[in-house]
């Protein structure tokens, strides 16, 4: 009878699972009482808190709010911004999209506890920040690795070489019919079949010559950008993060905002995981908490965050040099 009563379900799952937490709704100490009390209340706050802010990014991102009753920014203000340049925001989207594809898997499958949640989340988070630095931004990235590497993915493959690809979802659109017997090629990457059929097809059969393909490869540079530069490594696999090549540029406030909603549905879900202190008693909780949190301010809301507040410094010192050439010359003509 004892025993069937300590054995409490939490959140829908039996505790007879696990014999350490069995025992934490009895006899749990009064200090471990307070300090259970204590994470979870620092849990709450923060996630309450990082789901505000998120929000409150994708409002700003589209142009739905005014930065802190400052500046209201659309997409043509975010355009004019240093950081907002083409090619830096095709980089930027494509991580924020792959980080936007992974996440549900961790929500949703394998996190039935909170210890399992936070521990998959902690190793998504640090693959999404290795695959950012060895796919920088800017081209270049900061570990010695990628700068051995990363220029070796920027140059055409050569005649009969094969490119190692995470998935190959062009291949499904463009069926090969003509490609694999093209001349003296043989064998060649989606971004120049693309290009071929883009040109009005023949990009198979015209292996030979060397003009036509390098005009192709110019032409589908803009579009073969996300399906280049998400080719992994030697040696780079990821457990959680998904990086499947893509044949498009997804636009970056689209991403942005999406991706916001579901970092929102990662928090809200750690909330319901925890619903009261003894889910976050001496089981490393608040440690895997600290981490996670840290990675994602890191990674997602201090660049966003900083980008904004210095383009509305800007804007507001431009504003008030505005008003005071108004003031002064009323005071001059005077």
């Amino acid at each position: 009878m004892l025993g069937r009563t300590a054995a409490t379900p939490v959140n829908g799952h039996s505790a007879n699972n696990n014999p350490n937490q069995l025992a934490l709704p009895v006899n749990l100490p009064p200090g471990q009482q307070s300090e259970a009390s204590i994470v979870h209340q620092h849990i709450q706050e923060i996630s309450n808190k990082r789901i505000s802010t998120l929000d409150y990014l994708r409002k700003a991102h589209e142009g739905r709010v005014y930065w802190f009753n400052t500046l209201l920014f659309d997409k043509s203000d975010l355009a004019r911004m240093p950081y907002f340049d083409s090619r830096r925001l095709a980089r930027r989207a494509t991580n924020h999209l792959f980080l936007g594809l992974s996440l549900p898997s961790v929500i949703d499958v394998g996190s039935c506890t909170p210890l399992e949640f936070l521990r998959s989340l902690n190793i998504l988070l640090s693959e999404y920040d290795a695959f950012q630095q060895l796919h920088a931004e800017h081209g270049s990235a900061s570990s010695s690795l990628s700068r051995a590497r990363l220029p070796q993915m920027f140059r055409r493959s050569a005649p009969g070489s094969k490119v190692r690809r995470t998935s190959n979802a062009a291949e499904v659109g463009y069926p090969h019919d003509g490609g694999d017997g093209g001349g003296a090629n043989g064998t060649h990457n989606n971004s120049e079949t693309t290009a071929g059929s883009t040109l009005g097809g023949g990009g198979g059969g015209g292996g030979g010559n060397g003009a036509a393909a390098g005009s192709a490869a110019a032409t589908a540079s803009a579009i073969s950008l996300a399906a280049s530069e998400t080719e992994l490594l030697p040696g780079e696999e990821y457990t959680h993060l998904l990086t499947p090549s893509i044949p498009f540029e997804p636009d970056y406030f689209e991403t942005f905002a999406t991706l916001c909603d579901v970092l929102i549905d990662t928090y809200q879900r750690l909330l319901t995981l925890v619903p009261t202190p003894r889910e976050c008693a001496g089981n490393g909780v608040a440690e895997l908490f600290t981490k996670a949190d840290g990675k994602l301010r890191k990674i997602i809301i201090q660049g966003t965050v900083k980008e904004f507040e210095d383009a509305s410094r800007q804007g507001v010192k431009t504003e008030v040099a505005n008003v005071a050439k108004v003031v002064l010359g009323g005071l001059i003509s005077t």
